[in-house]
């Protein structure tokens, strides 16, 4: 390899690390919207499920009522299809640890973890806190109403241009429904549009377009896309199969204290600083490789963590998460040891290293899959911690055998392309001298 490749090579890692560090540890509002709707990136850190020891968490029970026109016999079905939709709204606002679970009581439970700030419990609380059933009505007291929440097929939020930008909300009707709507609506008069107790818009029917299907639903309320969002979600609650009454609403602390989770994080992020400073201070330029390396073993550990629907960090997965690192950190120091030790023995600094890469494998190989195999007999224990434990220590051994044994050797090709013989720079000393 040509030292004009080397550099080349270098430069396109050092630009995909900075992409998987953004990805890994920034979060970032898109500077641009999809029918109307804005989406946030959340980055891999704030998508890890946290478990209850170490991070906040919101508790909503709700009663779970059979509408009227609907049979005992399709309860199961539309508690299912109810669960799901609580999940999908809750997840669309960026909140990923939620759980939705059902009791014999006729009871739905959401429980909503990495509530990080009173601002977040706010949000939710609005969201779903007490569903709101839409109403379009030909009085203004919203009674008798020609069309409910039933009749929706769904929602969005778009924006019209006209000197201002102004957001409404547009409701698409089903077609089951449309025939019903017009026919009682062909005489005119004002629209009445109440989410619950609310009003949210009243408008002449001659300039509307149900006969088509659909409305176009605008209010002051709607000063911004955000805020026209959250009614539109709140819309979308009130669609839900069954008819949600909320009983109870609390905060889950986590067992280790509020900050836990923060204090935890910055111990990781303490050790990892001392630990590239030892490598650096150890082994010089090898010591910043391995610096390199490991920051790629964290990003795409984490990026795998949160890709797993069943994981869920604890305290044990914490400290998995801790070992699987300080592994990492130990199956690079044998290789550079083991250079060491050879290029002590007058080796070229060259050989030394691909010496040094054959003589660990072996032993790099077997320390990992012997993690793993015990991380993945974790799995199958009954308790969350120890389940936590397993999957970090499952996961993250082979993130460490592809880093310290794919990419690192990748690494080193690259740097002997630009030193193959001076051993000073690596700290590595002719004739036993050890630095």
């Amino acid at each position: 390899m040509t030292r004009r490749r080397a550099k080349s090579l270098f430069v396109v890692f050092a630009i995909l690390l900075a992409v998987c560090l953004v990805a890994a540890f920034v979060n970032f509002t898109y500077p641009f919207s999809i029918k109307g709707n804005i989406y946030s990136y959340s980055n891999f850190v704030d998508n890890l499920k946290l478990g209850e020891d170490v991070s906040s968490g919101l508790r909503i029970v709700y009663r779970a009522d059979l509408p009227e026109y609907e049979l005992e016999s399709n309860y199961e079905n539309l508690n299912q299809s109810t669960i799901q939709g609580l999940k999908e709204i809750v997840q669309g606002q960026g909140f990923k640890d939620v759980t939705v679970t059902s009791n014999s009581n006729k009871q739905i439970i959401v429980q909503v973890g990495n509530i990080l700030d009173e601002s977040d419990q706010a949000e939710i609380e609005s969201l779903i806190g007490n569903p709101a059933k839409i109403t379009f009505s030909l009085n203004s007291d919203g009674s008798n109403p020609f069309a409910e929440a039933r009749d929706v097929e769904f929602v969005e939020v778009q924006t019209q241009v006209s000197g201002i930008t102004y957001y409404f909300v547009k409701v698409q009707f089903k077609q089951t429904s449309i025939a019903k709507i017009a026919e009682a609506t062909n005489e005119g008069g004002t629209l009445y549009i109440k989410l619950g107790d609310t009003s949210i818009g009243q408008m002449e029917l001659s300039d509307t377009t149900l006969s088509e299907g659909y409305l176009d639903i605008y209010s002051e309320d709607f000063v911004d896309e955000a805020t026209a969002n959250t009614y539109a979600n709140r819309i979308r609650t009130g669609m839900l199969e069954l008819e949600l009454t909320q009983l109870e609403i609390a905060t889950i602390t986590p067992s280790y204290g509020a900050g836990s989770n923060i204090m935890l994080a910055i111990a990781m992020v303490i050790f990892m600083l001392a630990g590239f400073a030892f490598l650096i201070w150890r082994y010089k330029h090898l010591g910043w490789l391995a610096c390199f390396n490991l920051l790629f073993f964290v990003t795409i550990g984490l990026f795998l963590l949160q890709s797993i629907p069943l994981v869920h960090i604890n305290l044990a997965g914490l400290i998995a998460m801790l070992l699987c690192l300080i592994l990492a950190v130990d199956t690079l120091m044998n290789i550079f040891e083991r250079a060491k030790h050879h290029y002590n023995s007058d080796v070229k600094l060259y050989v030394a290293l691909r010496m040094a890469q054959k003589e660990t494998l072996v032993r790099s190989f077997v320390i990992n899959v012997t993690f793993m195999v015990a991380g993945f007999i974790c799995l199958f224990m009954p308790s969350m911690q120890i389940q936590s434990f397993g999957w970090v220590a499952f996961v993250l051994p082979f993130v460490s055998l592809f880093t310290s044994l794919v990419l690192m050797r990748l690494f080193i090709k690259i740097y002997l392309a630009l030193n193959n013989e001076d051993g000073k720079k690596c700290n590595f000393h002719k004739g036993g001298k050890d630095a």
